[in-house]
Formats: structure tokens, C-alpha cells, sequence
């Protein structure tokens, strides 16, 4: 079924986010690390320049998500539709068939 095979790949697209996530997390985490170290040096130009990449970066990324959540958001309710409306067609389908009896 094409349903079974979009579903697949979906799950696979999924699998694919979840995946970058992690990396973009583990990547923050090292960069944080290197802030830290920068920091106890005392180095502060260099710190306080990374912090605000730092910032910016996040700031980047929670834009990201939130298209991604409203669009996500946009999908469902494209989906309920389509889920609504074939039903009703099945349901008028039924019933044609019933009333041919």
C-alpha cells in the first residue's frame, strides 16, 4: 500500500531529525565545554565573543523548531481533515451500497 510506504518513510524522516537533534545537542555541549575552559583562563574577549555566537546559535535553532512546530501543528490538522473526510466518503459509500439492497 502507498499508505505503508509513506508511513516509512516518515518514520525513516523522523529517525533522520532525531538523529541531526542529537548531533546539534552533542555539538552545544562541546561548544560549552570549550566556553568553560575559555572562561577559567580568563580570557575574556574570546569569551564573551563565543557566548554571544553561543546565543545567537540558539537563538537560531529555537526559530527553527518553533517553524517546525507550527508546521507540524499544520500537518495534524491536514491530516484530521483528510481522515474526516474519508470516512464521510466511506460512510455515503455504505450507504449507497445498503440502499441498493
Amino acid at each position: 500500500l502507498k499508505l505503508e510506504a509513506r508511513l516509512g518513510g516518515f518514520l525513516e524522516s523522523e529517525g533522520a531529525f532525531v538523529k541531526e537533534l542529537k548531533n546539534c545537542i552533542e555539538k552545544m555541549k562541546n561548544l560549552n565545554g570549550y566556553i568553560e575552559r575559555l572562561k577559567r583562563k580568563s580570557e575574556p574577549k574570546k569569551f564573551e565573543k563565543l557566548t554571544r555566537l553561543r546565543l545567537e546559535t540558539i537563538k537560531t535553532l529555537n526559530g527553527a523548531l518553533k517553524e517546525e512546530s507550527d508546521s507540524e501543528q499544520e500537518k495534524s490538522h491536514l491530516f484530521e481533515s483528510f481522515g474526516a473526510l474519508i470516512l464521510a466518503l466511506e460512510e455515503v459509500r455504505s450507504n449507497l451500497e445498503l440502499a441498493r439492497q
